[in-house]
């Protein structure tokens, strides 16, 4: 009887960030339907270790640096790059698509009605540049410009000694700029960072300058760490990347390589973000009168509670005329409008995001009905919700969310 072969696969991945928690989460998802796979940690001194490095049939990695990137290539053996800041000819590259990331922080701010944005790079590199070249455009095909932040030294990722990302807590080596920079803006803005741990620092930032987050700076980042996000205050909302994704799509990647050898041309695969997790970073409105923010915000909450205008016009204490007149004269839209407008989002997000049934999706979304979601949502974007979600999965589409 043959021994069956055994695949040793090599994993080069922090798991102090959620981030990199998540990546494994996905490998091991793929790797409980294959008994011929064996998942083995490593660090980038074992890497180093000829007899060690030898012994793998295959590697996942978060490559950091360009030794690190000749190490893995220097064994022959297939990689799936999931960091994309180094990669070399034969890697396959398996990574968040940026542009979506972009498109979606922008989405984000603009629903919120901001008129001013800015955007706070960290770590340089690809990710960061994606980002921020996908959020400007979006800014300006919407009409407005972005306030992008940069220092006289680009502030890089801190490595540790595994060149693994750090994820020290801790205000910025550029913190008296940042905070020059941040009290310059015209407020109220909106900050997008491409990583929650720079969210985090500008959110600490303006509370040492007495900036009133989300008031006057609503802030964004990436990555959706709930640790990071949760220690904030206020809490950061953050774009989720689809992580666990992103590693069961590496593992099927990987395992096409050892099965069918390595590619001669890089390939690459983009796993679109699953949506924007809203916090109370960015929960606000920067309209005036304050009354009027403060409806918004208050829809932006309840509205998958199933609230109504007359709850709006309660809330307030103000009449059905006055509230009226201002949403449509301001806003452009009337407060039932609103109020359906926020549900039908909180529905996208939903339909990407969970395999739930048309009626569970209504309820959760504050319709009084399913036929009611039904008709509001063919009415509004030309298909029904079954259809909708079909083209989006098959298009990687994405969807922002406010929690």
């Amino acid at each position: 009887m043959q021994t069956k072969k055994i695949f040793r696969i090599g994993l080069i991945i922090e798991r102090s960030r959620a981030f990199g928690r998540e990546l494994c989460e996905g490998i091991i998802t793929y790797a409980q339907n294959r008994d011929d796979w064996h998942l083995q940690f490593m660090t980038l001194q074992d890497l180093r270790r000829r007899q060690i490095r030898n012994s793998m049939d295959g590697f996942i990695a978060r490559v950091t640096s360009n030794a690190f990137a000749k190490l893995l290539k220097s064994t022959g053996k297939p990689v799936v790059d999931i960091y994309y800041e180094n990669p070399l000819p034969g890697f396959a590259v398996v990574k968040t698509k940026h542009e979506s990331v972009g498109l979606l922080a922008a989405e984000h701010f603009l629903d919120r009605r901001f008129k001013n944005f800015a955007y706070c790079p960290y770590g340089g590199g690809r990710t960061s540049a994606y980002c921020k070249k996908a959020f400007i455009r979006s800014l300006r095909r919407a009409g407005f410009e972005c306030n992008v932040y940069s220092s006289d030294n680009e502030i890089a990722y801190d490595l540790d000694d595994s060149d693994h990302i750090s994820d020290i807590m801790m205000p910025p080596k550029d913190a008296k700029r940042l905070e020059k920079w941040l009290i310059s803006l015209p407020k109220p803005v909106a900050v997008f960072c491409p990583s929650d741990l720079r969210a985090w620092q500008i959110n600490g930032i303006c509370h040492s300058a007495g900036i009133n987050v989300p008031r006057d700076v609503a802030v964004l980042g990436l990555d959706n760490d709930i640790i990071i996000c949760g220690t904030a205050r206020p809490m950061l909302s953050s774009i989720d990347p689809n992580t666990r994704k992103i590693g069961h799509t590496a593992a099927e990647v990987l395992s096409d390589m050892i099965e069918n050898g390595i590619p001669q041309r890089m390939l690459v695969k983009q796993i679109p973000p699953t949506g924007v997790v809203g916090r109370a970073s960015s929960e606000t409105a920067p309209v005036e009168p304050a009354w009027l923010a403060d409806a918004l915000v208050y829809i932006q909450r309840n509205a998958k509670h199933g609230i109504s205008a007359s709850d709006v016009f309660a809330k307030l204490g103000r009449s059905h005329t006055s509230v009226t007149k201002a949403f449509r004269s301001i806003l452009g839209i009337t407060v039932q409008g609103e109020i359906a407008r926020t549900r039908l989002e909180e529905a996208k997000y939903l339909l990407l995001t969970t395999e739930l049934h048309m009626s569970e999706i209504a309820a959760r979304s504050g319709f009084a009905s399913v036929t009611y979601f039904l008709q509001a949502f063919s009415a509004t974007f030309g298909k029904t919700p079954k259809t909708w979600r079909a083209s989006r999965m098959n298009l990687n589409g994405s969807s922002s969310r406010l929690q």
